[in-house]
Order: C-alpha cells, then sequence, then structure tokens
C-alpha cells in the first residue's frame, strides 16, 4: 500500500500551474467545504501532503482541493481512512 498520495521526495513541476501549492489552509476549507482540522486529520493519516512555505504555512494545490473533497466525501460515507487510503491506491491503480 502506498505511504501517502504524494511522495516526499517527489520534485514539483512549477511549469504546471495546477501542481504549484497556492491555497492556504483557510482558503483550502472556504473551497472545499471541509473543516480545518478534518484537513490536518487528512493529513496526518498520510492521504495529503501540502508543501509548505518558508513559514511553514501549508500550500494547497488545485490537484489536492480536489482530493480533500474526495477524501471528505468517503470519510462522510464512514469509510476510516486506512480504508480511504486503499480505496485512493486503487483509483490510482497502485492495488487491485
Amino acid at each position: 500500500m502506498a505511504e501517502s498520495v504524494r511522495e516526499t521526495s517527489e520534485l514539483y513541476d512549477v511549469t504546471n500551474r495546477e501542481e504549484v501549492g497556492k491555497y492556504t489552509m483557510s482558503v483550502a476549507v472556504m473551497l472545499t467545504g471541509v473543516e480545518a482540522h478534518r484537513i490536518r486529520r487528512f493529513e496526518q493519516a498520510g492521504l495529503l501532503k501540502p508543501i509548505r512555505s518558508e513559514a511553514r504555512q501549508r500550500r494547497y494545490s488545485d490537484p489536492e482541493i480536489d482530493l480533500i473533497k474526495n477524501i471528505a466525501t468517503l470519510d462522510d460515507e464512514g469509510i476510516n481512512l486506512q480504508g480511504v487510503k486503499a480505496i485512493l491506491a486503487i483509483r490510482r491503480g497502485e492495488r487491485e
């Protein structure tokens, strides 16, 4: 099973604007409708790994905003975070 959605060593392609972490936590909350404490819980579970600014502030990219929405939907349906991790791995083709 994959450790996280994005490996820590993965480099971000700044030419692909979607991958640039541009949303702070407060903006991510507004865009997703998911409370900050839940987003932090998703991160603690290894489901997302936002980049950090020099001031250590989380910065979320467009794909991460979509991922937060998907994770929250599964979480709302009663799937625990380990189950969510497995479902995401299957969707990425990492598991059958």
